[in-house]
């Protein structure tokens, strides 16, 4: 979207960023400010004016509460406001009054998902007409595998040599990763020897009790913790793995499961309304709080040939109909009208 002719476009933050942010597409402006809520209230307008702006795209959803440019709200789920307990606290109490006007002034709400949308829209009907659809994309860097020999050195890296089952995603209450680890000691009790459990990606918050889990597990040596994959260590983790399980509780669109099928390995996902739209026919699928019936799908994507066979062909069929071209054309779209509205 940045590199389409005859835009400006500006990325504020009020941390640092990450290496892979910068780019000739845009101007990059970083704050030093320790609390996102008040910089986005006090700092981002001011960069606003001095930008002489004519729209902002709140891609975390909420914005500045006053000021005269028109915004478009990207809404990736609603958990914050429909179960705060899965959240920090002071995200919570940070995000919900600011959400109250975000509902009353953005110029468009962008939903990742049906799912998403159809949540917005029932709790908040005056957004109806504000609200579109515009699914993430893929990255290409997520493809099938390629040499054998790369699955092996990641297998040595990451779990002992072993054969592994890959979570990936930031570990918090709502990925009910406690109960894929008592899904998997369900199969280990039956035949150790089946794959070792990888979970990937940063500590969240509330995560005491997983650890508690993890620690008292008669298999905590087979559960291996890799703390957050940048995205090549993400494909890597992904090629190499026996099965891939995403069991959340609720989610907005569910970006691993795409990566997933991307990367040719098979799908097991909970199912959440977001994750079955992703994966289609693509994944496996099990309730989120059925530990059994999750260990069965585990079972059946790991041992059932044909359907391994058929899930390894149909997920990258599948991802390849996520496009990031497409997502930023409508969300370029969006943008546009916005403006337009609000220069009339």
């Amino acid at each position: 979207m940045a590199d389409r002719p005859g835009h400006a476009v500006g990325l504020f933050s009020p941390r640092p960023l990450p290496d892979g942010f910068q780019s000739g597409a845009w101007t990059l402006q970083e704050d030093g400010h320790p609390f996102g809520i008040l910089w986005l209230q006090t700092t981002l307008p001011r960069r606003l004016r001095s930008w002489d702006a004519d729209v902002l795209l709140a891609a975390l959803t909420i914005a500045p509460a006053r000021g005269s440019i028109p915004f478009v709200s990207v809404v990736h789920d609603l958990t914050a406001w429909t179960n705060p307990e899965w959240h920090a606290k002071r995200t919570v109490l940070g995000f919900l009054p600011m959400w109250e006007k975000t509902v009353e002034r953005a110029a468009r709400f962008l939903c990742v998902s049906q799912s998403t949308a159809r949540e917005l829209t029932d709790r908040y009907p005056e957004t109806r007409s504000r609200t579109r659809v515009i699914p993430h994309g893929l990255d290409p860097l997520f493809s099938p595998a390629g040499e054998p020999r790369a699955a092996e050195r990641t297998r040595r890296r990451y779990a002992g040599g072993s054969r592994y089952l890959l979570y990936l995603g930031t570990l918090e209450p709502r990925k009910n990763v406690e109960r894929l680890v008592a899904a998997c000691e369900r199969l280990w009790t039956q035949r150790r020897s089946r794959p070792d459990l990888v979970l990937a990606g940063g500590i969240g918050w509330k995560t005491s009790a997983l650890a508690r889990r993890i620690a008292r597990s008669p298999f905590r040596d087979k559960i291996h913790q890799t703390g957050y994959a940048p995205r090549e260590v993400a494909r890597d983790l992904y090629r190499a793995a026996e099965v891939f399980v995403y069991p959340s509780l609720v989610e907005g669109f569910g970006l691993p499961v795409l990566e997933a099928m991307a990367c040719g390995v098979p799908v097991v996902a909970s199912t959440a309304d977001a994750l079955r739209e992703v994966g289609g026919e693509a994944a496996l699928y099990a309730p989120a709080e059925d530990v059994r019936a999750l260990s069965d799908a585990i079972e059946k994507a790991l041992e059932d040939e044909p359907t391994r066979e058929r899930l390894r062909s149909a997920g990258p069929e599948r991802a390849r109909g996520f496009s990031w071209e497409r997502a930023g054309t409508q969300t370029l779209a969006e943008l546009e009208e916005a403006a337009g509205e609000g220069a009339g």
